[in-house]
């Protein structure tokens, strides 16, 4: 009987469920991780015949290589949840040195068969609510930072590398909307609650775990908290060497897919246990880096990159660590006013690197797109790659808020909105994106949702400099000069010779009637970018504001040599207003890749 017309297989009280991915004792749903039904159902399809163990290991993890003790591991789980005694092997024999044997009598169900069949109640249930999946009810998830056993632990980065890894891996999970680092690492403190946790980040469930390194060894304790009722879904504890730490990982990523009684896809199987490297030292140099990336600040990106490069000096095909690399080198063109022409095409060359081997990471796709269209103008190219990354990881909120941006400065802002709302959807806690969401507001010339868009973000966080400067321009643009000149001396405090936060006052002072205070922060600017990068954008904001038509388009043209990264939004920034009209402004667009915005209207 051809396999593709067997519905069921039947043994002792046992009914295996091939296309369901389903093991039942009676009514009740048997729970095994991905890898494990792998094992059993290659053992039931061959019951009866010798599988040498290298055989076995070739069909449950084909393109992969493993070693034998994976296989042992299973069996060993099989035994038990068969109910097998140490010494009856009722379904299962080993036979030393070759391999195993299924040796339960097993029973074939034709699909014509089961379609006549009235489904048992356990059967029913697999198929009610989103993604196939139980009564759990559970669609959404947080990897909260997995925290230290006792408070002397040394590793303060490894339980949030950790779970960045775990997140990496259940984002692919289509049915499963998982948060991500950014969001959740503020709960990082040892007291903090998880079910609080669950509900400010507006989860269904929530992965809590703590761990210790001790020697060679690291423990993990896990547990799955459903929110709404703080209901314990699964929980586990690992004891393992931490050269077999992607076996903790693997096991984690299996069993809670598992517990939330997932319908996954052979791909989201595949991704689900995917390893971007087989070197346990390159992990922790990378896990180290991601915890000083998520930090958001100058030094915790290059100290990131510094242990990146670590990681890829011992494994050069680290796609991961590549990634790392390439978002650094974007994030710090920003964050450090570091020269584009020194920082984007790094980034990019990462980017393309971890592309190259592995085409099918929309995170790469992202970052190259990110650098498509804020160093190298190349609109066309960064929509298609944007569109990729979505198309790859659909709830990858990086891609879909990048690509919210990149359609701002199109002045494609309806589309622009809904792609930063879904963004936020996805993350709702990240203050980037929350930030960029208001600033789409504001570009679109929706003050009032700019302004309350803005002070949502800062009741999150009120020293968000950025989210004080998009508060402050929405004000100034209603004529609300003091609460724009009060939100802007906040975000100079706060960031000091930051030129983001000196443009933006510098502007608002002008506009105010405030000329001799613009003139201050102008030459500020100036002294400063004797000294080091200073955006020439933000100087001609300033020049703008006073209406110093020459000077302002001076240093855009200063801006334009450097591919200065703030000049993206020249089209769509109402703060440019009185250089409108101007041909030199059309020409200047022209030459970015923008000429259609001199002449459209915000829609």
């Amino acid at each position: 009987m051809e396999r593709e017309q067997i519905k069921a297989y039947e043994f002792g009280p046992f009914r295996l469920l091939p296309a369901e991915r389903r093991v039942l004792r009676g009514a009740e749903v048997v729970q095994l991780t991905p890898k494990v039904f792998d094992t059993l159902l290659a053992l039931v399809q061959n019951s009866g015949r010798l599988i040498a163990k290298d055989e076995l290991m070739k069909m449950i993890w084909q393109d992969s290589f493993v070693e034998e003790g994976n296989l042992t591991q299973n069996i060993f789980i099989l035994r038990k949840t068969l109910g097998e005694s140490p010494h009856d092997h009722q379904y299962i024999v080993t036979i030393p040195g070759q391999g195993y044997r299924f040796v339960a009598e097993v029973q074939e169900i034709p699909r014509a068969r089961a379609a006549d069949r009235r489904p048992l109640p356990q059967e029913s249930a697999l198929h009610n609510g989103p993604g196939g999946s139980d009564e759990r009810g559970v669609t959404s998830l947080a990897v909260l930072p997995f925290k230290p056993l006792n408070s002397e632990s040394a590793d303060e980065y490894l339980g949030p590398g950790i779970a960045d890894t775990l997140i990496t891996r259940l984002s692919n999970i289509r049915r499963l909307n998982v948060r991500s680092t950014n969001s959740v690492l503020k709960y990082m403190d040892m007291q903090s609650d998880p079910l609080v946790a669950g509900r400010e980040l507006k989860v269904d469930a929530v992965l809590d775990g703590k761990i210790q390194r001790a020697g060679e060894r690291v423990r993990v304790t896990m547990q799955l908290i459903r929110v709404r009722d703080a209901v314990t879904l699964w929980a586990e504890k690992f004891d393992e060497k931490f050269t077999d730490i992607f076996d903790v990982q693997d096991s984690i990523s299996e069993q809670v897919s598992v517990a939330l009684a997932l319908q996954l896809t052979t791909a989201e199987q595949k991704l689900l246990t995917k390893r971007y490297t087989q070197s346990a030292e390159a992990f922790q140099l990378y896990i180290k880096g991601r915890h000083f990336w998520n930090k958001r600040t100058v030094e915790g990106l290059k100290r990131g990159m510094g242990y990146a490069q670590q990681a890829i000096d011992i494994d050069p095909t680290y796609t991961m660590a590549y990634i790392g690399m390439a978002d650094s080198y974007n994030l710090l063109a920003g964050y450090a006013g570091l020269a584009p022409k020194e920082t984007f095409p790094k980034a990019k060359a990462a980017a393309l690197r971890a592309q190259e081997i592995d085409d099918t990471l929309a995170e790469a796709e992202a970052s190259l797109g990110f650098v498509n269209y804020r160093y190298e103008w190349n609109w066309a190219e960064a929509e298609e790659r944007f569109r990729r990354a979505i198309t790859l990881k659909p709830d990858y909120p990086t891609g879909r808020h990048w690509y919210g941006e990149f359609l701002a400065t199109q002045g494609r802002f309806r589309e622009s909105i809904d792609e930063l709302e879904r963004a936020q959807q996805l993350d709702p806690l990240s203050l980037p994106i929350n930030t960029d969401l208001g600033q789409s507001f504001f570009f679109a010339g929706q003050y009032d949702s700019a302004i309350e868009q803005s002070q949502k973000t800062l009741e999150m966080d009120q020293r968000f400099v950025r989210a004080q400067i998009i508060l402050g321009a929405a004000y100034e643009q209603k004529g609300m000069y003091t609460e724009a000149i009060a939100a802007l001396e906040g975000a100079r405090a706060v960031a000091g010779t930051n030129p983001l936060a000196m443009g933006g006052l510098g502007h608002a002072y002008a506009v105010a009637g405030k000329r001799e205070q613009a003139l201050e922060v102008l030459e500020e600017l100036k002294r400063l970018s004797a000294e080091r990068y200073v955006s020439a954008y933000n100087i001609a904001i300033i020049y703008a504001g006073l209406d110093d038509k020459e000077s302002a388009f001076a240093w855009l043209d200063r801006a334009f040599e450097n591919r200065d990264v703030w000049l993206v939004w020249l089209g769509v920034n109402p703060r440019f207003a009185r250089l409108h009209r101007d041909a030199r402004l059309t020409e200047l667009l022209r030459r970015i890749g923008l000429a259609q915005l001199e002449s459209s209207e915000r829609s």
